[in-house]
């Protein structure tokens, strides 16, 4: 064995930096298919497999929809294309060449419509291919270059492995060049990270809290404030039966002062409260057990420590940053928490409202309005002032109004005194207490209408951004494209035509770590990252190569290659946990191991309807492990003896498929 940069890496020990973003589409339906569902509608979601990058269920689907009478041409079209899709002619079963000879008389060739023209051009494709004729093989490019460009496109990414002889590698040079100018179409680069995110849960927040003050306290109030009235009515009223200037002129006084320092004094104790209580947002928290981990409230914790660390106003310290807002940070993580802990809303659907939270902040401080409400709330010393000296004016005017009451009337005017400074207290605290609730409650519902409506407004920005999402079909074609660049680099490499190749095959995994991932209902995992490895298995041996595909980005790193013989394979493996997730295992006789994890557990995530079962061959057909696992199980069994014996097979199934063809199409 030799081997060229080949070192496979370590999955399970890759650090755990959590998903960034994960979504599950529960309202595309492009893969559901209802009970007693009309063969129009199986069609339609066999079609929907195809172009998901699922042939064999597509294929079952499609044939369930021929054999039940429905023989239209795009059923028939579609149905030879999932077939004969991702394999080698040798590659194809025994079971679907005694299909294709069962649909001889069915086959709908003679009709006129777009479908049947595709039909034909797949029928001159495979006369193609033991034909040895220059003008029948131009003949098929042509028909094959003036189909419709849906069919064409179809045609070529399905059947370029298929194909053999020198139609197989022209046919494989049209199906990378396709690649190169499919793999970035649709504008791949702005639309396949929208993919990753679900669609946004509402926004909320925590409702300002009611009045603190219940109607026994405006009850009490009213009282204490009726007996107290009454008091300072009796004294004002003696002094006025007195006719003296002083006196009544130290009642105007009285009135006027305490009305003043009343309104003024509100106001500054609101003020006062108010500060207070926005000072304790942006105190330092105190250190309290971290959240447990999996948990809702964990998962908040790590959005509010990603985002903050990534946005850092310009100029800023990062540490200092951190220091200075994680008080205001604790306070909108809280709030989070308790607003959704008890609803079904996962964090990733949340994520866009945290990163707006944290991004108001950064503006904030940008603009110099984070600790705005501290000069908002600051009482000008004018109104202090006021405040204070009218307060002294009052004292003061009003001891001069009891004494000239009790020189007046002494008994009665000593028990109005007593009452009024009894009730005089409790009558200032319980309407302040009225008057700033009542303030805080319009001060909380303000800014909370306020903070709903900017939430709002980012809510419906990042809907209108996510809105043009690709569809899965559009994340299935572009892995599709990449996944033959990479093929086509492989041999490239290994200086290999596609005639060279006796059997290849795929396999498409998540790559670990991985951030993204997003999947449509029924349909399999689709990631931000994946492991591909490529086996093309050649007279000389296997050639394999792996890399990690940046799928947003549509770029190959860490390419990995490696040749080896035929006997040099001891063993291949998948192993199958409870939960459908399956690990692929390449054991060669020096001890060498490539491990991947092919597809993960397909009871995550589950929505309502969906079954385990189903949704573990979606993504087991989606992978190609079921056709890398029927070449590598035959090398591993049979070693060097291989090469022999699948020429042998490969020969008796050309001759029984290219018969049961000639059958089929006449």
């Amino acid at each position: 064995m030799t081997a060229q940069e080949f070192t496979m890496p370590a999955h399970d020990d890759a650090p755990n930096i959590g998903l960034q973003a994960e979504s599950v589409h529960g309202d595309v339906t492009v893969y559901f298919l209802p009970p007693g569902a009309r063969p129009e509608d199986k069609l339609r979601v066999g079609l929907n497999y195809l172009d998901g990058g699922m042939p064999r269920k597509a294929g079952e689907l499609i044939y369930d929809v021929l054999m039940d009478g429905h023989n239209s041409s795009e059923a028939w079209f579609h149905w030879l294309l999932a077939v004969m899709s991702g394999r080698t002619l040798r590659q194809l079963s025994e079971e679907d060449i005694t299909k294709l000879r069962s649909a001889r008389s069915r086959l709908p060739l003679h009709r006129q419509d777009v479908w049947a023209d595709g039909l034909r051009v797949i029928s001159r494709l495979l006369d193609a291919l033991d034909s040895q004729q220059p003008e029948l093989r131009r003949l098929v490019h042509k028909e094959l270059a003036s189909l419709d460009p849906l069919l064409r496109e179809r045609i070529v990414r399905h059947l370029q492995l298929f194909l053999s002889g020198p139609v197989e590698d022209e046919m494989w040079t049209i199906s990378v060049a396709e690649a190169r100018s499919a793999g970035s179409a649709n504008r791949r680069a702005d639309r396949v990270w929208r993919f990753f995110y679900p669609a946004p849960a509402a926004p909320r927040a925590r409702q300002p809290a009611p009045i603190a003050t219940t109607t026994r306290d405006i009850a009490l109030t009213v009282v204490v404030t009726a007996v107290a009235a009454s008091a300072t009515g009796w004294l004002g009223w003696v002094v006025l039966t007195t006719g003296r200037f002083g006196p009544i002129a130290a009642l105007l006084l009285t009135s006027g002062a305490a009305y003043l320092s009343g309104v003024h004094g509100i106001r500054w104790r609101f003020n006062v409260d108010r500060r207070r209580t926005k000072d304790a947002v942006h105190q330092p928290p105190r250190q309290r057990k971290a959240a447990p981990s999996g948990g809702f409230a964990n998962r908040v914790d790590r959005l509010f420590t990603q985002y903050s660390g990534r946005y850092v106003p310009r100029g800023v310290d990062r540490t200092e940053w951190l220091k200075l807002t994680a008080g205001i940070r604790r306070h909108l993580r809280d709030e989070i928490v308790e607003v959704y802990r008890e609803s079904r809303v996962s964090d990733k659907e949340i994520a866009w409202l945290i990163r707006h939270r944290v991004g108001d902040v950064k503006t904030r401080w940008t603009n110099g309005t984070l600790w705005a409400y501290r000069d908002q709330l600051r009482t000008p010393a004018r109104t202090r002032a006021v405040v204070v000296l009218n307060c002294l004016v009052a004292v003061v005017c009003g001891l001069l109004v009891i004494a000239a009451a009790l020189r007046q009337e002494a008994i009665t005017g000593a028990v109005a005194t007593v009452v009024l400074l009894a009730t005089a207290w409790p009558t200032v605290r319980g309407w302040s207490r009225i008057v700033l609730e009542s303030r805080r409650l319009a001060a909380d519902q303000q800014e909370y209408d306020q903070r709903m409506a900017d939430s709002w407004a980012a809510h419906e920005r990042w809907k209108r951004k996510l809105a043009d999402k690709p569809t899965d079909a559009e994340m299935a074609a572009w892995l599709d494209c990449d996944s033959r660049l990479l093929i086509d680099k492989a041999m490239e490499h290994y200086n290999l035509r596609p005639t060279d190749v006796i059997a290849y095959a795929l396999i498409e995994a998540p790559a670990k770590p991985y951030v993204k991932r997003g999947r449509v209902r029924n349909g399999p995992w689709r990631y931000g990252r994946y492991e591909l490895l490529v086996f093309l298995l050649t007279p000389d041996g296997v050639r394999q190569v792996s890399a990690q595909l940046d799928f947003e980005q549509a770029s190959f790193h860490n390419l990995r290659r490696a040749n080896y013989r035929f006997e040099a394979v001891a063993a291949v493996r998948v192993a199958e946990s409870d939960n459908h997730a399956r690990t692929f295992e390449l054991a060669l006789v020096n001890g060498e191991l490539t491990t991947v994890k092919v597809t993960e557990a397909s009871t995550d995530k589950l929505q309502d309807g969906e079954n385990p079962q189903a949704l573990s061959e979606a993504a087991l057909d989606a992978s190609g492990l079921t056709t890398t696992l029927h070449v590598l199980e035959g090398v591993a069994a049979e070693g060097k003896e291989w090469l022999q014996r699948e020429r042998q097979r490969g020969r008796k199934r050309e001759e029984n498929f290219l018969s049961a063809m000639r059958d089929l199409f006449g």
